[in-house]
């Protein structure tokens, strides 16, 4: 991207704004009028994100100036506009700003290498069957006593208290050294059996799955059209959204994945966990949207 050119733009529109209206009636120039086709706010605003995403998958500008200008465009149209958490585990600590807990396993946060960001490595018996089912609720992950203290653990889970609304935005960009295994994401309600999770199998038929998690047992919801691999070497962005009316939609690297609608828990959430099943993984950042 040209961003002397755009800079130019910029000052020429500041420029334009700032002239006197007193002297258009004198001007010889007539008041001009946008063509038709050149569209309103949401094209403008699809088009700056295209040019954030162009820009972040390019590296071409800091990543934090990149996501105040992504918060700029979503204040104009996002039913989610309340920042509720976001990190990037830049400054190499993930227990302070804000403060993520361990409940079982390791998690440290890689600065050097070929990804950057918070790391998780389980080694298990049997990674490919490995994650928080079989009767054991996703929530009650979040708030138990730490359990193991090495890879060898069944399981890695790390959680965030922090309120999140019902309705809510939820973004993962992640990446993978798959050893056959598993990792889980999502909401939970209390330090029960309540949530929704985001599942990922890179040997399942359905990649990713979408799923309801009650005391009651759990419920597949959705899932994506064949696999997923998120372990060939790139990072990956998983976006997941909820309106008002319990309707999900989950996208891989901006491409439709899980469109659901699920109203049926209405409160509001407790907190964010992520549970390692199996496999390296690296949460290079989280960023949750919501409302107030």
């Amino acid at each position: 991207m040209d961003w002397s050119r755009v800079a130019f733009v910029g000052l020429l529109g500041a420029a334009l704004l700032a002239a006197s209206p007193s002297g258009a009636a004198d001007s010889r120039y007539s008041p001009w009028q946008p063509p038709a086709q050149a569209g309103g706010m949401p094209d403008l605003l699809k088009n700056l994100r295209s040019l954030i995403d162009e820009a972040e998958r390019s590296k071409a500008a800091d990543p934090t100036f990149l996501d105040d200008l992504r918060q700029l465009a979503d204040t104009y149209d996002n039913p989610w506009p309340v920042r509720l958490v976001y990190d990037d585990f830049r400054d190499g600590d993930f227990t302070s700003n804000p403060p993520w807990t361990v409940s079982a396993g390791i998690w440290r946060v890689d600065t050097k290498g070929r990804f950057n960001g918070l790391r998780s490595t389980v080694y298990g018996p049997d990674t490919a069957n490995a994650g928080p089912g079989g009767g054991q609720g996703f929530g009650s992950y979040a708030g138990r006593p730490r359990q193991g203290g090495g890879n060898d653990d069944e399981f890695a889970a790390i959680y965030l208290p922090v309120t999140i609304s019902n309705s809510f935005a939820i973004r993962l960009e992640i990446a993978a050294r798959d050893e056959g295994g598993r990792f889980d994401f999502g909401p939970y309600l209390g330090r029960g059996n309540t949530a929704y999770r985001i599942s990922y199998q890179p040997e399942a038929a359905s990649g990713l799955t979408l799923t309801r998690v009650t005391s009651q047992g759990e419920r597949t919801l959705g899932g994506s059209s064949g696999r997923v691999n998120l372990g060939d070497g790139k990072s990956h962005v998983i976006d997941w959204k909820r309106d008002r009316g319990g309707n999900m939609i989950v996208t891989l690297d901006g491409r439709p994945a899980i469109t659901v609608a699920d109203p049926m828990i209405r409160k509001p959430f407790d907190g964010f966990l992520m549970v390692n099943g199996g496999g390296t993984y690296w949460i290079r950042s989280v960023a949750i949207n919501g409302t107030r």
